[in-house]
């Protein structure tokens, strides 16, 4: 679970957002307004209930009573922009992407289904996108005798070691393009690694952790925020052995950095309703904490 202070900065985000694209159900005070939410696998988690989006809905709702805040989508972040972009039929009012480049594609090329999360006057230009979590990558096993730890065993992914590797589809999610990076980059996989023996590919980032979970693979890429609480993971019934992989890691030749992939910064943006929802008064009553980029830093992702 998260944290004291992780859950400030996260309860930050929900307020300067989730309240601001709250419904026009909410005619009176007694009512209770429902925001619904899209997010993308590696932050709704697996098992959901203990996933990042439920501590921060859980803490939102505890200090806004009049909203409820349901997840009505979740999946890869390109399958559920497609959705929005295609109707919008789960109607939702928020979307929380595992990139930047999505909400920003939404903005700039399918500007009639979003919508300002602000007030915008003649003083205040609206505004769209909002950062909201810097991801991490992990390689992670639930195989019996596997050890991915630096102390006693590979050190991370070995290609002449583990049979396959589980990862996200890359042409659906930043997660799968991040562990494509990986691949290809510091371990010298052949592309195209959809027809690679090595990889095995999934739709999103939770099948990747389930696939890893049922021992269909012997290892694989998955988000941290799935296996970690209190800087702890693997975490119990979340796999055996893990290892991290941030964006700048440390290589085989002391004092040499390797890139290993683009950081995941994530993003998300305000969804126009099948009827317009106006942002709320409320909205003014709001104080946008700083430094939301940094939340899954104060998650201890690290």
């Amino acid at each position: 679970m998260l944290s004291s202070y992780a859950k400030q900065w996260m309860l930050g985000a929900a307020l300067a957002a989730m309240v601001m694209v709250s419904s026009l159900a909410a005619h009176a005070e007694d009512t209770k307004t429902n925001i619904n939410l899209a997010v993308a696998s590696n932050f709704y988690g697996n098992p959901p209930t203990s996933s990042a989006i439920t501590d921060i809905i859980a803490a939102f709702e505890a200090a806004n009573p009049q909203y409820t805040v349901t997840v009505v989508d979740n999946g890869a972040t390109g399958t559920l922009a497609d959705r929005i972009i295609n109707g919008n039929e789960l109607k939702v009012d928020l979307f929380l992407a595992a990139d930047t480049e999505t909400p920003q594609d939404l903005l700039i090329n399918h500007l009639s289904v979003v919508t300002p999360y602000n007030f915008s006057s003649s003083f205040t230009p609206p505004l769209y996108t909002f950062p909201y979590a810097v991801g991490i990558l992990a390689l992670l096993s639930n195989t019996p005798g596997v050890d991915l730890s630096c102390e006693t065993g590979t050190c991370g992914y070995d290609p002449n070691v583990y049979s396959t590797v589980a990862i996200a589809d890359p042409s659906l999610a930043p997660y799968g393009v991040a562990a494509q990076t990986v691949l290809t980059g510091r371990y010298g996989l052949t592309p195209p690694l959809s027809s690679n023996p090595l990889v095995h590919e999934y739709p999103n980032i939770t099948a990747t952790f389930n696939a890893v979970i049922a021992q269909t693979d012997p290892v694989g890429f998955v988000a941290m925020s799935a296996i970690c609480s209190e800087g702890h993971y693997p975490t119990p019934g979340n796999g055996t052995s893990a290892v991290a992989y941030f964006s700048i890691g440390s290589g085989p030749t002391p004092g040499v950095l390797i890139n290993n992939y683009n950081p995941l910064a994530q993003a998300g943006i305000a969804i126009r309703g099948i009827v317009s929802k106006p942002v709320q008064k409320l909205v003014g009553k709001l104080t946008l904490f700083q430094g939301i980029s940094q939340v899954l830093r104060h998650h201890k992702t690290t």
